[in-house]
């Protein structure tokens, strides 16, 4: 877990520039492939904080590299309609990356959800959202994500699955189909799709599940802070009636 820090993430990134590579969003990707071009899709998957997401959206500004942030209307962890999440998606946006759908498809209530209509939603509310593409929470295996349950899946899986480009993940806290750099892909300068969940690469700790405990009780002072502005007439009280 030694690299899994924003500095361990500037140092990847420089490497594959180092190596030739460029950037590339998925706009257009197939055309580029086609010309046989030497590039690297960075993608991010935002299932907890979008505070971590805007930290390597900075960093990759700094670098002058593109990416694109899936963002979820349904995590647990964030409100993707808060005032602060609007305030970082903004600025995640400002930085020339592309923001997009990231769906759980597992069911909800008994019925599927639906792709277009949620990109849909996160559309009205930020209209730069990149409507074409949208990415998969959780799936089980690269072969099987359901690419032909709608287009959008479709245009950020296929050509992985295909075989086209590599798909390398860091699912999981850890490099899911081994480390980038000692790929064979990257050896053979062939077209990479690495996926990244920011929270791996922000957080404290020496294991995945480190990271996430220190990042949750880390912001619990700040979700109490939340609570003040959110509930003031609760925080008003004495404290004998809170509790």
């Amino acid at each position: 877990m030694e690299d899994f820090t924003l500095e361990g993430y500037r140092r990847l990134l420089l490497a594959f520039a180092n190596q030739g590579y460029h950037c590339s969003l998925f706009d257009n990707l197939d055309e580029r492939l086609g010309r046989g071009e030497k590039l690297l899709i960075l993608r991010h998957d935002i299932d907890i904080s979008l505070k971590a997401a805007w930290e390597m959206a900075r960093l990759e500004h700094e670098l002058g590299f593109q990416a694109t942030y899936f963002v979820m209307l349904s995590s647990p962890f964030y409100n993707v309609l808060s005032t602060e999440s609007a305030h970082l998606l903004d600025q995640i946006h400002a930085y020339g990356h592309d923001i997009a759908l990231h769906i759980d498809l597992q069911d909800h209530h008994g019925q599927h959800l639906n792709v277009e209509l949620e990109i849909e939603i996160l559309a009205h509310f930020y209209p730069y959202v990149n409507r074409q593409i949208a990415s998969v929470h959780s799936p089980r295996t690269l072969a099987s994500i359901p690419v032909e349950q709608a287009r959008p899946i479709y245009r950020v899986y296929h050509l992985a699955q295909r075989g086209d480009l590599a798909y390398i993940s860091d699912s999981t806290g850890r490099w899911r189909y081994g480390h980038p750099l000692q790929s064979t892909a990257f050896h053979e300068g062939k077209a990479i799709q690495l996926l990244t969940h920011p929270i791996w690469w922000v957080a404290e700790g020496a294991t995945p599940r480190q990271k996430l405990e220190s990042w949750l009780y880390r912001h619990y002072e700040r979700n109490l802070e939340l609570a003040r502005t959110f509930l003031p007439k609760l925080f008003s009280q004495p404290e004998s009636e809170i509790s």
